[in-house]
């Protein structure tokens, strides 16, 4: 159409989609789902249940606030505690009304904006419509979150509440929340519209899947947003599609656990989780399509993220099979489209993801404030997707009793996890290293049947903690682990005791130099120096795989004689070394759990003792693809005097 403006007929439909709140104040609200209104919460009202009014085309509407975020008890500020956002439901909505399209991205700075809202600035007697051209300005940080800031144009008293435009994406991005302060340039802020998250899940989930689902079939928004003459961020008609099909998918409610492990699954080695918790599938979506794309020739993650879903529900019930087949036609159809059909074949075969074993992992890990106190938390890991925790985090404990609580988590957990004799499980111990020595494997969970010992019932592994919760970490790792694919165990291992040549600047350069170095046979335990010196360098460089026997010493049994250059040298007193690669000589990467568990039953089977490399051997496993979600450090209580501390 001549002279048709798309960003003109935007804006007008987004005023269509704009309603008056007369609530706890009078302001500003839009429609984001059929008989659903968003705006903020100082102007709505603060409570769910509070029924307010919202007036729609002239007419007045009764609607009840479903969710909404809390003022701060004690606020000294003149705003509003973040977020400030409420979600409305119409009791008796009209029919036809538009939607906006909902944009979770934070408009970079420099973006062009529209806002939209209501004043009565210039009109005393009645608030009247106002369309406002802005800038998205830098941030301002607010407790619990940080505001967009709004510039080059003027937010009036009334405009709270309402929608911000972002001509980029052609979605709206946030919510206007206030004029600049007084004695300040003309302006505002804005709450990014991903800050919905932190109100009630339930109702978030409900509000944004019947959001997907009204774009699906109404194409009023997409229309228009695919003719902007600034190409969309994206491909906004391909975003909007499977966001439709995965609105149509049954959603877990466990809270963002198995949502964390489905991103996690999929994105890059390293890639953090997300400041919002991830309570949709939609979440998990859009929050993969804001990450840098991935390399040539592999399939975007977004995409991924379906064939996996897709794998994950061919099961289904009858009433959902429907849309799971959908979801699994259409994530073919754009994969052949980009050249990447086999890689999403094999996916979808599930050969595209590595096979992953049933376990159970505990993790120990500093209290932030006080070292010598320790948490504790369980998970079943079943899959990338499925990653149940066992409980919430313990408070924190002096270090024997958070190792009593440990073992109490694990037993309770591997009942649930089903463990049998022709599939055993694997028990994974994230822990600090002074704690790796312990004896985990003599463990006995069970006292009723007292000759049950954990490393000889179940494959145990230990793992770093100080490398999984430092993400800058995470790519040596990752790339250690690929160099063990399809080797011999045996073949690989090296010796380090941190002697002599191995002192750690030289370790250091050596493992810059050989990313091939990914399996070791320490010489002693790694909270015994020199040992402990070399163990850090290793756990810095990514090495994911190390064996010792704990409680050793470099020594005249152990290793006694002068040590060169790992890989390059041959060891002049191998000791444990010669063991080692003799009983891993044939055991890919995978598998040594599993072979390290038989070890410790032949050393019981043959009363060997201390001669055999199954008494005392630990084995430091640590598969970069078996992550738990990422959690934050939890500061201790106070320790009231008096209170033991180890």
């Amino acid at each position: 159409m001549r002279g048709f403006n798309p960003v003109a007929a935007l804006q007008s439909l987004l005023e269509g989609c704009r309603v008056l709140v007369e609530g706890a104040t009078e302001g500003t609200g839009f429609f984001v789902a059929p008989g659903f209104v968003v705006s903020c919460a100082h102007v709505a009202g603060v409570e769910a249940g509070v029924h307010t009014r919202v007036r729609w085309n002239d007419q007045d509407y009764e609607a009840v606030v479903v969710a909404a975020s809390a003022d701060a008890a004690d606020r000294t500020s003149a705003l509003y505690a973040f977020p400030d956002l409420a979600i409305l439901e119409l009791l008796d909505p009209p029919d036809g009304h538009p939607c906006v399209w909902l944009d979770m991205a934070r408009p970079p700075q420099g973006t062009e904006l529209t806002a939209v809202g209501f004043t009565d600035t210039l009109q005393a007697c009645a608030a009247a419509p106002r369309r406002v051209r802005l800038t998205a300005g830098g941030r301002t940080a607010q407790a619990s979150g940080q505001l967009v800031e709004l510039v080059d144009g003027e937010i009036n008293p009334g405009l709270s509440g309402g929608p911000v435009l972002n001509h980029a994406s052609a979605g709206v991005c946030a919510v206007v929340k206030a004029t600049r302060l007084e004695d300040t340039t003309m302006g505002g802020f804005a709450v990014p519209l991903d800050a919905l998250r932190l109100l009630d899940p339930d109702v978030y989930r409900t509000v944004v899947e019947k959001h997907d689902r009204f774009h699906r079939s109404d194409p009023r928004w997409g229309m228009l947003s695919d003719r902007m003459e600034q190409p969309p961020v994206g491909d906004g008609a391909f975003d909007r599609h499977f966001l439709g099909l995965l609105s149509a998918l049954p959603d877990s409610h466990n809270a963002d656990r198995s949502h964390a492990a489905a991103f996690l699954a999929v994105a890059a080695p390293g890639t953090p989780l997300p400041e919002r918790p991830m309570l949709a599938h939609r979440d998990v979506y859009t929050e993969l399509t804001a990450l840098m794309p991935p390399p040539d020739g592999e399939l975007p993650y977004e995409l991924a993220f379906c064939a996996d879903l897709a794998r994950e529900m061919a099961g289904a019930p009858s009433h959902t099979a429907g849309a799971v087949t959908e979801l699994r036609d259409h994530v073919l159809i754009a994969s052949g489209r980009l050249g990447l059909g086999s890689a999403v074949q094999a996916r979808l075969a599930g050969s595209g993801v590595p096979a992953r074993r049933t376990s159970v992992i505990g993790r120990v890990r500093h209290s932030l404030r006080e070292r010598s106190l320790y948490h504790v938390m369980v998970w079943r890991f079943r899959s990338p997707h499925d990653i149940v925790p066992g409980a919430s985090e313990s408070s924190p404990l002096p270090l024997r009793e958070a190792l009593a609580l440990l073992s109490d988590l694990l037993a309770q957990q591997i009942v649930l996890m089903g463990d049998t004799p022709q599939s055993r499980g694997l028990i994974e111990l994230i822990l600090p290293r002074e704690v790796l020595d312990e004896d985990f494997a003599d463990w006995r969970l069970w006292p009723e049947v007292g000759y049950w010992s954990l490393g000889r019932k179940y494959d145990l592994v230990v793992r770093p903690l100080e490398r999984h919760e430092a993400p800058y970490l995470h790519a040596a790792w990752e790339e250690r682990w690929r160099h063990l694919e399809g080797k011999r165990v045996g073949e690989a291992l090296v010796c380090v005791c941190g002697r002599d040549r191995q002192r750690q600047a030289a370790l250091d350069a050596l493992f810059n130099k050989d990313p091939a170095l990914a399996a070791l046979a320490l010489a002693g335990s790694p909270r015994q120096s020199p040992v402990a010196d070399a163990y850090m360098v290793a756990l810095t460089s990514g090495v994911p795989m190390m064996v010792w026997r704990r409680g050793s010493v470099p020594g005249p049994r152990v290793c006694g004689s002068p040590c060169g250059v790992p890989g390059r040298d041959a060891c002049p007193d191998p000791g444990f070394l010669t063991q080692a690669r003799e009983f891993l000589s044939d055991v890919p990467r995978d598998d040594v759990p599993d072979r390290i568990c038989a070890l410790r039953n032949d050393a019981e089977i043959e009363a060997e003792g201390e001669g055999h490399i199954g008494e005392h051997v630990v084995l430091l496993w640590d598969d970069p693809s078996r992550r738990i979600p990422r959690t934050p450090l939890a500061p201790a209580a106070p320790v009231e005097e008096g209170q033991p501390v180890e």
